[in-house]
């Protein structure tokens, strides 16, 4: 399978949104609690340290009219690691919980790296492919769904914030550009999955993490589209399964 038809079938990642939880007391050095599991600061900065150590290096953008060339994005923020590792292990517990079984097909990571723009060998990238396993896993596992308006326009508004959409649509405009909506039926099914964990565990995040957010990606025909969707209740979808 080629990469751009790997991705577009892996990279449906759903969002974990965590704005309403309470934010960790200030204790240096925490990042996050997800029930007995703490993260850590040295943790989160091992996996950004290595990530960025091990990430292409780009050529700064040439000066325009004498004005400052503006900075290189960094392929990876402390955000972003925050993000991933809250979400890994929210999904852990879930997939534990629920004994689910293994990934048919484990992501390997080097078929994600030059989407990640990080190194296949980073632990970044080796995250991102457990990441991407545990939520095909949860979503094969999970009874489909109907998404309702306010489900998909969620998706569809986290989707325009990164210029990657036209903003400004209606609900029908955005279902006929969606069509099926796969990735967004599967955004939905795992944020719940993983929203209800979050609950159980009293999963709590340094105030200056907040809003935490899973990572979140959907290929299309230009590559993958990576995003954050706001936590996404269980009363946006309706079990047809029943």
């Amino acid at each position: 399978m080629n990469r751009g038809r790997r991705l577009a079938s892996i990279l449906v990642v759903a969002s974990l949104g965590l704005g309403s939880l309470v934010g960790c007391q200030t204790e240096t050095g925490k990042a996050a609690f997800v029930g007995d599991t703490t993260i850590t600061e040295d943790r989160v900065s091992q996996v950004l340290d290595d990530a960025l150590a091990k990430s292409p290096k780009e050529e700064p953008a040439p000066e325009v009219s004498g004005s400052p060339a503006p900075p290189t994005e960094l392929p990876v923020t402390r955000q972003e690691v925050v993000d991933l590792l809250v979400s890994i292990e929210l999904a852990r517990r879930e997939v534990k919980e629920k004994n689910l079984p293994a990934a048919k097909d484990p992501t390997e990571p080097a078929e994600i790296a030059e989407a990640l723009r990080v190194a296949g060998d980073s632990e970044y990238t080796k995250l991102w492919a457990e990441w991407l396993d545990l939520q095909t896993v949860i979503t094969e596992n999970t009874p489909r769904a109907q998404l309702t308006d306010e489900g998909i326009m969620k998706v569809y508004n986290a989707i325009a914030k990164t210029g990657a959409i036209q903003p400004g649509l209606s609900v029908q405009q955005v279902r006929e550009q969606f069509g099926e909506a796969v990735f967004a039926e599967a955004a939905i099914l795992v944020s719940t999955a993983l929203g209800a964990q979050a609950e159980k565990t009293d999963t709590k995040v340094n105030p200056k993490y907040e809003p935490i957010s899973a990572p979140m990606a959907v290929g299309t025909q230009q590559g993958p589209v990576f995003y954050n969707v706001p936590f996404l209740s269980s009363d946006m979808v309706t079990d047809v399964s029943l």
